[in-house]
């Protein structure tokens, strides 16, 4: 199909209720640590650890639904949070406020280079005076 249109479902893996395998195992995992910290007596509260386990694994689904890229948006999006720059791609504008393609017309008088005297040595100014 070269026609642009992309097929839906076509790179899903296996998942049960629309809910991927990490995605149940983390709900398994969440459940249990709920009840070790918060429960004293587990076989009365079992609707308690179903429902911790249904919204941890289908929460996680939404929240991988929600990306086009899936895993590693959530990936990407965690890391911006934490406030580093993901791997692979540029740094997002949230990280790095200030960015242009456009050429610099003057340096400050406060960065490193002209502070170093590196335009003496690289002619920093003098390129753009020539045109």
């Amino acid at each position: 199909m070269d026609d642009g249109y992309v097929i839906p479902g076509l790179n899903e893996e296996w998942t049960l209720g629309g809910a991927k395998l990490m995605e149940w195992i983390a709900g398994i995992c969440s459940a249990l640590v709920f009840s070790e910290v918060f429960i004293s007596k587990v076989a009365r509260s079992m609707p308690l650890l179903g429902l911790v386990l249904v919204v941890t694994t289908f929460g996680l689904a939404a929240l991988r639904r929600k990306f086009p890229d899936e895993e590693r948006g959530i990936r990407n999006a965690a890391m911006v949070a934490m406030g580093f720059a993901p791997p692979g791609i540029p740094a997002p504008a949230s990280i790095q406020p200030v960015w242009s393609g456009a050429p610099m017309r003057e340096l400050s008088e406060t960065c490193y280079y002209s502070q170093l005297s590196l335009r003496d040595l690289f002619g920093g100014q003098d390129l753009l005076e020539e045109e």
